[in-house]
């Protein structure tokens, strides 16, 4: 057996939590029915599924009602921008708004929407990867039917102004979409702090299963269904739930919310300790490091080096970090959120992104730094020659 890997890519996925694999593996080995069934089996997974959807609405401060059960952030993306912007344009209301930093799922899913004969306006992000509040809402007119942005970005970790902006457009009657899926567990996301109208989660990110998430709509939001054919999840999501995995997801985002506090401060620590052990080599820096960030998530610009190269070679030395490039392996076109920072094409192409969780310890961090420390010299004096 070859050493112990350090994984240190979080915020694309975090390890399945041992209490969400629990909670999965007993209920797979349960005789659950169909929860729309009205038999024993049936009414049993129906309760499952309950007690869930109660145990995620608690969480986050609103009511059971209010939490759809999805197959993860992307599909939630999707059922939010289409619903709401077919119930707007029955209104008059057919504009769009989102930053130009949103995840593909919300951009792209807005993009398409164009084609439907929406408008669509992409508010620019400052230097440091943040929109400007004020300049966002300017943008927000009367005929907008929904208007989107993320509460942490999934690259840089900058945090966004989301909670002032969802109180803004709270009064104007204007949707508000938050993208808050790599939040649970490092800055609150219950409605207290973030009283938005439509939330989007992700499974994957806090520690339960691939495949879940939720949309959170807030009571009195109106969204028309993208898909039909059942009356499952408030008719907003049709097709039979799978029980056991909404179930582990609940458990895991509980455990996300309930240990937040302590885990973003671990989090921090551990990403000084990275910083820090980064001292012995020049030429790097912290992409959006102007800006409040997210706990446990950086990405670092690295001068004269390839990032995939840097991300290739500490693959082959056993710890998993991230590329800026939101795109396959061998593609050469970086990432669209770091170019709308204004990088060049280059240096948006020099970067890496490194994500801590549960389970990261301090010396991980130090043999990553010192183990990326040494990749980049041999790649640029690779690079001399």
């Amino acid at each position: 057996m070859g050493r112990t890997r350090i994984y240190l890519d979080h915020a694309a996925q975090a390890p399945l939590l041992a209490a969400a694999r629990a909670r999965m593996t007993a209920l797979l080995a349960e005789p659950l029915g169909n929860p729309s069934s009205p038999h024993l089996e049936g009414r049993a997974a129906k309760d499952v599924l309950e007690d869930a959807r109660t145990e995620v609405a608690t969480a986050l401060g609103c009511r059971p009602r209010e939490v759809i059960f999805t197959s993860g952030a992307t599909e939630a993306a999707a059922i939010a921008l289409h619903g709401a912007a077919y119930a707007g344009a029955t209104v008059g209301r057919r504009k769009l708004v989102v930053s130009e930093v949103e995840y593909p799922a919300v951009l792209d899913t807005a993009q398409a929407l164009t084609s439907m004969g929406l408008e669509l306006e992409v508010v620019p992000v400052q230097a440091d990867g943040v929109i400007d509040a004020q300049e966002f809402l300017g943008r927000v007119t009367d005929d907008t039917a929904v208007a989107a942005l993320m509460l942490a970005n999934h690259e840089t970790g900058a945090l966004q102004p989301a909670a002032e902006i969802a109180a803004a457009l709270r009064t104007r009657r204007i949707p508000f979409l938050c993208d808050a899926a790599l939040a649970p567990g490092r800055i609150p996301v219950d409605r207290a702090a973030l009283d938005a109208d439509l939330v989007l989660l992700s499974g994957i990110k806090c520690g339960g299963p691939a495949g879940t998430g939720a949309l959170v709509v807030r009571r009195g939001t109106t969204l028309l269904p993208l898909l039909h054919g059942g009356v499952q999840e408030e008719r907003l999501r049709p097709g039979t739930e799978n029980v056991a995995a909404v179930a582990a997801f609940a458990t895991a985002l509980q455990s996300a919310l309930a240990r937040q506090p302590d885990a973003a401060a671990r989090y921090d620590a551990r990403i000084t300790t990275f910083l820090d052990g980064m001292a012995p080599i020049e030429g790097w820096r912290v992409v959006s490091a102007e800006a409040h960030r997210v706990p446990g998530v950086v990405t670092l610009e690295l001068r004269d080096v390839e990032g995939e190269a840097a991300m290739i070679n500490m693959d082959l030395e056993g710890i998993a970090v991230a590329t800026g490039s939101t795109c396959a392996l061998g593609s050469s076109d970086p990432s669209p959120g770091l170019l709308a920072m204004g990088l060049s094409r280059k240096r948006a192409s020099s970067t890496i992104r490194v994500s801590v969780g549960e389970g990261t310890t301090e010396d991980h961090m130090i043999e990553a730094a010192s183990t990326l420390c040494r990749i980049v010299t041999r790649l640029r004096a690779l690079a001399g020659r």
